[in-house]
């Protein structure tokens, strides 16, 4: 059976190492995965991926790669040597995120490690349909969400991105077998902060998404190792 804390990815939400440290240390029983973002990433030069590699967790790398093929390709290639267990790029031209693809698959097979998921964004979980017609998009966040989920399962990519508002209708379209991510997760106990679509934990399960990334309510909590237990008993309550 699938457990809540295979399902749950924590999202460090520092830009000093020391402070990510203490919490992946308090939250070390009760939490496998963590996401490690741009501000994480930079503002420590990487140094907290090698800290958690040291704790046996597994990483989730969210950079968000988004450039020429060339380079994506590159980024792509540094992070399977870093031996991330999932990493994000935007969704865009169905050929480059075809040969970022091919580009892990070779680069996992030479190091003889295993290949790391690679999830493609789709719309971020902070944007509305007022912000899409602003930058002159005429679809809503979900046909648009739904399309690029299309295109990312078309370009050989593992999964995406995308808020539960609409995952389920993405998983009509591309199947369960599609890794889905579900940021914008919100307990109903917790402010909502700068997301526009938040789902709570149980209702994004309900909808079958598959990875739940969940940051404030539990970093920023006065307990965050029990935000997280209780986080993982909702999770399985509904599995």
């Amino acid at each position: 059976m699938v457990k809540g804390k295979e399902r749950l990815i924590v999202a460090i939400d520092t830009n000093e190492f020391d402070k990510a440290k203490e919490l992946i240390d308090e939250l070390d029983d009760s939490v496998d995965i963590f996401k490690v973002g741009l501000e994480q990433y930079v503002s420590t030069r990487g140094k907290t991926i090698d800290y958690l590699k040291e704790k046996g967790k597994k990483i989730f790398l969210d950079l968000k790669f988004h450039d020429i093929p060339n380079t994506m390709k590159s980024a792509v290639r540094s992070a399977v040597r870093d031996n991330v267990w999932l990493m994000t790029i935007h969704v865009s031209d169905l050929e480059g995120m075809r040969q970022c693809a091919l580009v892990a698959k070779e680069e996992a097979e030479k190091l003889n490690i295993e290949k790391p998921l690679i999830v493609g964004v789709t719309v971020l979980t902070s944007l509305s349909n007022q912000d899409l017609k602003d930058i002159g998009c005429d679809m809503t966040t979900e046909e648009l969400a739904i399309k690029r989920a299309k295109l990312a399962k078309e370009s050989g990519i593992d999964g995406i991105v995308c808020s539960a508002q609409e995952v389920d209708k993405i998983i009509q379209v591309c199947g369960d077998d599609f890794v889905t991510v579900c940021p914008g997760i919100r307990p109903t106990t917790s402010e909502v902060g700068d997301q526009k679509r938040v789902v709570t934990p149980s209702e994004a399960i309900n909808k079958g998404a598959q990875y739940l990334v969940i940051g404030r309510p539990i970093t920023q909590a006065i307990n965050p190792k029990q935000s997280a237990i209780n986080i993982v008993k909702e999770i399985e309550s509904v599995l």
